[in-house]
């Protein structure tokens, strides 16, 4: 039982004390943000261009 109590803690340590893994989840996280905002901005984009053609073409009908 001692033997096993000894390992966990060891791992605990090795968990506890490992910065690797925060580093990753931070770049993880930057990336996501990243993503999500070049998604909106080409929304925005996309949506601004959807308005100047649908302007373009009502005037190119004469409507």
């Amino acid at each position: 039982m001692n033997l096993v109590l000894a390992q966990m803690r060891a791992m605990l340590d090795r968990v506890h004390h490992n910065e690797e893994g925060a580093v990753e989840s931070a770049q993880i996280f930057a990336w996501i943000v990243v993503t999500v905002i070049a998604i909106m901005a080409l929304g925005a984009l996309l949506q601004a261009l959807g308005v100047d053609v649908i302007n373009w073409v009502r005037d190119q009908i004469g409507i």
